[in-house]
């Protein structure tokens, strides 16, 4: 279990499980809120091929946050397609491994962790950039995803994120895609969780 001190909040986050809790208290992640509302249709895929996309997808990113927190570079074709995105769009890291709390009225209703808040000289303010390593991108489900990182760190560093971006890494395949920002949508997204999972308030007084 980890534990962070965040803002007024007491934050645990059972990294194997991916579970969140602040204080005492479970709270979904940001991908449990986005499947409770647009389940996925996935296709019959052998268990193990899933468990090896999921190991090959999570060793890219141990890659990237050596590199980015120890200068460490690892002799590999996806760490160098990274730092060759890194070069053409000039784009810094400057936050890594964020921890976010999503708030309706003023309580924690979801929480989340996204891979870094970037800048670059040549676009104006921060931005939220995850790394995907998937055959295919779910463009609706990552507009989804993108937009609820950015209310969330909104409401939580009270620091405004200006762009959304995806680094799209997959053997020799690079590219650094820009998503839309969308207000609404993470508006929508947050009162219809909290509408068929209301909130107990009464645990808060």
């Amino acid at each position: 279990m980890e534990y962070q001190r965040i803002g007024a909040y007491d934050v645990a986050f059972d990294k194997d499980n991916h579970r969140y809790y602040v204080g005492e208290r479970h709270v979904p992640n940001i991908t449990q809120i986005i499947d409770d509302i647009h389940p996925q249709k996935r296709p019959r895929v052998d268990p193990e091929i899933l468990r090896k996309a999921a190991e090959s997808g999570n060793a890219l990113k141990r890659m990237i946050m050596n590199y980015e927190k120890h200068d460490v570079k690892t002799p590999h074709k996806e760490m160098q397609s990274y730092i060759s995105l890194k070069r053409q769009h000039q784009f810094d890291a400057v936050k890594l491994d964020t921890i976010v709390l999503l708030f309706q009225d003023g309580i924690a209703v979801g929480a989340g962790c996204f891979d870094m808040v970037v800048s670059s000289p040549y676009i104006d303010g921060k931005g939220i950039a995850i790394i995907k390593r998937s055959r295919h991108l779910d463009e609706a489900r990552l507009r989804m995803q993108l937009n609820l990182y950015r209310r969330a760190f909104e409401e939580t560093y009270k620091e405004r994120i200006h762009y959304l971006k995806c680094l799209h890494i997959r053997g020799g395949y690079q590219d650094y895609i820009d998503v839309p920002v969308d207000r609404n949508l993470a508006d929508e997204l947050v009162e219809t969780y909290i509408q068929r999972h209301p909130p107990d308030y009464t645990a808060y007084i």
